[in-house]
């Protein structure tokens, strides 16, 4: 699978490439404005190859955990074009996850409390891990041999549903069988991996 195959997709890339395990990955994001109700968040992310990984086993009980950066966890980081809030939303393959609010570049980072549960859907193939899971229903699970797709649909925070266009940064932090961790964005701008640069988050909503 290439991620250019992911409809709608835009390729994640490495800050390392030699260093970086050998998978690829894709993500894609929108704003869904239903009839009724808020407008939603839609964030899509998959992984080929991601039997090169090591990724948490699927949760008990999903919650909000902090740290999940610290292994394979897929990012994304939201904000007002202009404003110097954003929110960092983290989704573990365990199906465990993180919502934060910042007040500006890597301060007053807190916990939104507009999110009391944060549930997505994980599809693994049966390589992943060597579980066996249920087999794919849709086109992008079926482009996905040793794959493992992550997609979210979540109202946006209260302070951005009217908000009249967005920066995002797609990013993944990913770990190898040997622990090292990876990371992975639409652009690098800075000479150390940043997914807090604004300059990455290059796709407008």
């Amino acid at each position: 699978m290439r991620p250019d195959l992911i409809e709608g997709g835009h390729p994640l890339r490495p800050f390392q490439p030699l260093q970086a395990p050998a998978v690829a990955v894709a993500a894609a994001a929108r704003v869904l404005r239903p009839a009724s109700g808020p407008p939603l968040l839609w964030l899509r992310y998959g992984i080929s190859g991601a039997q090169q990984l090591r990724c948490p086993a699927p949760a008990h009980r999903p919650q909000r955990r902090d740290g999940l950066w610290q292994h394979t966890c897929l990012e994304a980081f939201v904000a007002e074009a202009g404003q110097e809030a954003y929110w960092e939303f983290n989704l573990a393959p365990s199906g465990d996850w993180a919502v934060y609010r910042l007040a500006r570049t890597r301060e007053g980072l807190e916990p939104d409390s507009c999110y009391d549960a944060l549930p997505f859907e994980v599809l693994r193939q049966p390589e992943v891990e060597g579980e066996t899971t249920k087999q794919p229903t849709n086109e992008l699970t079926e482009q996905l041999a040793h794959g493992l797709t992550v997609e979210l649909r979540c109202p946006l925070p209260p302070a951005l549903a009217s908000s009249p266009e967005l920066s995002v940064g797609l990013t993944a932090v990913l770990e190898d069988h040997r622990g090292r961790l990876s990371y992975w964005a639409l652009t690098h701008p800075a000479a150390e991996p940043d997914f807090h640069d604004r300059r990455g988050w290059i796709l407008k909503l």
